[in-house]
């Protein structure tokens, strides 16, 4: 009876071994296939649930990596391309374009954090070259081989990876330790390419998920040099830095409803000057706005219109352009379009100090000099109905 028992354990202790022989190879083979690339393009499909919250939300984007890349940063150059917009790193300088607020984004010293910060980035093909070898080398990961699955019609081998009171770091793609348990995590490689073909992050007591899907890989993929400029964006979008949108970002978050509007004083089209406290006991509307900015030239006809309507009831509306520092090519802009409500310009200070990080941005202030409403984006309903409450 004992040497059967001890049999039992040899051969069990033996098919231990031989899987993870088997999971050793695997990985290892993946890493090469990973580390031998030079460039990659892929569509990254992320899906995001989260029970709690009722989340369940799917971003995609087109991904491409350039590995030749000598920066000392991340030793590599990336492009992500989304519906709305795109983000490049073209080894120094890190920029980002949004169709939707109409707004480039650059900076030309990025820091390393901040590269990881883009949706694209998170469990990307760069994450699997720097994690897989990590799987294979921390005493705190166990790695369980489960049976091969299809994916998308294609085989894949199949590995859970829990990490001991750890889980992965999104801000540098490395292994931290947590104080909330294991972190549990779910590869897949395709068993043709040895190329990762999902990567899955299960939350604690099963409350979601995040998982990445590798699909149309092109490895023979290329850029033209064009597209590491950050001079091809519109140049009629708003241009901003990194720092500055950051700063107004923060800024935004402390001009709310209900608090006393910023003062400033600024000089008109007309040759003459503004100075927001000398208008207390006047409502007054602000538009923020810079020239050929879509939802401001959308704007200009209804911003009119209440101009003809509500200025002699007491409603005083002030265009502030503010991205230019002078009125160069103002007077002109403003005869082509038509625009009947007073401008001001050069108003890049006073933007900053009320958070406007996108145009057009609008805020109503009452007679007492309080902020009742403000809006990115023109919300004509919403915008009348504050005005009718407060003009009477």
């Amino acid at each position: 009876m004992f040497k059967q028992f001890v049999s039992v354990i040899l051969i069990i202790s033996g098919l231990l071994i031989s899987c993870q022989k088997s999971t050793d190879k695997i990985l290892k083979k993946s890493i090469s296939r990973l580390n031998s690339i030079e460039t990659i393009e892929y569509e990254g499909i992320l899906d995001y649930v989260h029970n709690d919250f009722g989340i369940k939300e799917k971003d995609t984007a087109i991904c491409y990596f350039d590995f030749t890349s000598e920066d000392s940063l991340i030793g590599a150059r990336f492009q992500f391309v989304y519906k709305n917009g795109e983000q490049v790193f073209n080894g120094q300088e890190e920029f980002s374009l949004s169709k939707t607020e109409e707004r480039v984004v650059y900076n030309k010293e990025p820091m390393r954090r901040q590269l990881f910060s883009p949706i694209a980035m998170l469990n990307s093909m760069y994450f699997m070259r720097k994690l897989i070898p990590e799987f294979l080398t921390d005493t705190s990961i166990v790695i369980s081989k489960q049976n091969d699955t299809l994916i998308n019609g294609v085989k894949n081998y199949s590995f859970n990876i829990s990490i001991k009171n750890g889980f992965i770091n999104g801000e540098n793609a490395t292994i931290a330790k947590s104080t909330e348990g294991n972190g549990n995590y779910y590869l897949f490689i395709s068993t043709k390419s040895y190329l990762p073909t999902q990567f899955i992050f299960v939350f604690h007591d099963n409350k979601g998920y995040t998982k990445t899907t590798f699909s149309n890989i092109n490895l023979s993929a290329s850029r033209a040099e064009s597209i590491w400029e950050f001079d091809r964006f519109p140049k009629d979008y708003l241009h901003i830095t990194r720092k500055e949108l950051n700063e107004r970002m923060r800024a935004r978050a402390t001009i709310n409803v209900g608090q006393i509007a910023p003062n400033w004083s600024l000089p008109s089209i007309e040759g003459d000057s503004v100075r927001l406290s000398k208008l207390k006991g006047s409502i007054v509307l602000l538009e923020f706005w810079f020239p050929n900015c879509g939802g401001c030239v959308l704007a200009i006809p209804e911003i009119n219109s209440l101009q003809d309507i509500y200025s002699h009831k007491g409603l005083k509306i002030y265009g502030i352009e503010f991205s230019k520092s002078d009125d160069k090519g103002l007077r002109d802009y403003i005869k082509e379009r038509n625009i009947k409500y007073p401008t001001l310009h050069t108003g890049k200070n006073v933007a900053k100090d009320y958070g406007v990080y996108g145009a057009p941005t609008f805020f109503l202030i009452d007679k007492k000099g309080l902020i009742v409403y403000s809006s990115a984006g023109l919300n004509k309903e919403d915008l009348l109905n504050t005005i009718n409450d407060n003009i009477k």
